[in-house]
């Protein structure tokens, strides 16, 4: 394996930079959380959200913010009008039958080989075949919808709460779900282009990159998360930032704070870091005094945090559950990890919080030999010493 080489030999092949040309994303930060004000603004005006959390309230599922369920709200009409057409009679089933294949991947790395075979097939041919109709979204429509979400092995948590959501829809008088449906849509569709004008500049180069990669992404495990449209990484961005508000008081809480850290950080190949596994993931051993992940290891320590390198975001937090309120969590990642991210962790027991990788660039991929990836450690910083553990005894 070759270390991974500098941003500025491979910007052209980025789908998303949150920096300028002075380096800094503060810019995107502030523009983020301005789109963010006025989309939660706008989704809050239909009251089918507000009805959504008096259904789980009296369910007694958990009940979370409100911000939340208007995000999946969201979610349904983006999802739709992204995949409707590959959204077909067969998806049902294809994702009963494809997502229990995938829980096999923890058995090994025999196993998780074979069943990335099975997804690379199946993306290229089963999942991506496009109906010539798709028609308006119904509850049925849906269902197919969920079920190839499912089936993509790219959508496990979203797949989740969008069915609570058509369970919900499914008890409500037929012209009234259809009506929660084709405004989801509606507001969807305004999203795209809204978030096309504050945030389109981030994500410039998505359509080349996935033009110039089609061939090389045919027959790949990573095809559809690696071919995902531009309106889906401004829903991960506001998303992140909804999850980031929604869960902040409950992170400073926490007692215990780590931050996960992807391995394209790293300035060395896993042939020489000296990291050692620790959990689900690997402790810096502070091999190398330009690497970033050694700059944000020292700089977290201070704060009273610890540090985690995960080898992939499916590994990012293990298979036990964590006491509740115990554990506040900074996930750095790509966009289009966010959301998905953000639910898998809040489901375990952590208390969530993010901060974006700069550009995507793992080998595993986003490039054929990896690009050096970067964070704002402003940001992260200010996140953990806002959490800090008090000195001053009560």
């Amino acid at each position: 394996m070759q270390e991974v080489i500098p941003l500025r030999e491979s910007s052209d092949e980025l789908t998303y930079s949150l920096t300028g040309e002075d380096g800094s994303a503060g810019p995107y930060y502030r523009d983020v959380a301005l789109l963010t004000d006025e989309v939660l603004v706008k989704l809050h005006e239909d009251q089918s959200i507000a009805k959504f959390g008096r259904y789980i309230a009296l369910r007694k599922l958990e009940t979370w913010n409100p911000d939340i369920y208007a995000l999946e709200w969201l979610m349904i009409g983006v999802l739709w009008n992204v995949y409707k057409a590959r959204a077909t009679v067969g998806s049902v089933a294809a994702g009963r039958l494809l997502s229990s294949l995938y829980s096999l991947k923890s058995r090994g790395r025999e196993a998780r080989k074979a069943v990335d075979r099975v997804k690379g097939i199946a993306g290229t041919t089963v999942l991506a075949r496009h109906q010539k109709a798709a028609g308006c979204l119904q509850l049925h429509s849906l269902t197919r919808l969920i079920g190839w979400l499912r089936a993509s092995g790219e959508f496990e948590q979203e797949s989740r709460r969008l069915k609570i959501w058509l369970d919900f829809l499914r008890g409500l008088p037929g012209k009234e779900s259809a009506g929660i449906l084709h405004r989801a849509v509606q507001k969807a569709s305004w999203f795209e282009r809204r978030s096309l004008e504050c945030l389109g500049s981030y994500t410039s180069k998505v359509e080349a990159y996935i033009e110039n990669n089609r061939q090389r992404l045919k027959w790949q495990e990573n095809r559809i998360f690696c071919s995902r449209e531009r309106v889906e990484y401004h829903l991960n961005m506001v998303g992140a930032e909804i999850m980031n508000r929604v869960f902040h008081a409950g992170f400073q809480a926490a007692p215990e704070k780590i931050v996960f850290l992807p391995i394209c950080m790293r300035n060395k190949s896993a042939e020489a870091c000296r990291a050692v596994q620790e959990g689900p993931g690997y402790v810096c051993r502070r091999c190398s005094k330009t690497c970033r992940v050694h700059a944000v290891t020292a700089m977290a320590e201070t704060c009273g945090s610890k540090v985690l390198m995960i080898p992939h975001a499916s590994t990012a937090f293990g298979k036990e559950r964590i006491p509740e309120g115990k554990v506040g969590i900074v996930g750095i990642a790509c966009v289009l990890n966010l959301i998905s991210g953000g639910y898998k962790a809040r489901d375990i027991g952590y208390l969530p919080q993010c901060v974006l990788l700069h550009y995507s660039g793992c080998a595993m991929h986003w490039h054929p030999k990896g690009i050096g990836t970067c964070i704002d450690m402003d940001r992260l910083h200010a996140m953990l010493e806002q959490g800090k553990p008090s000195s001053n005894p009560e």
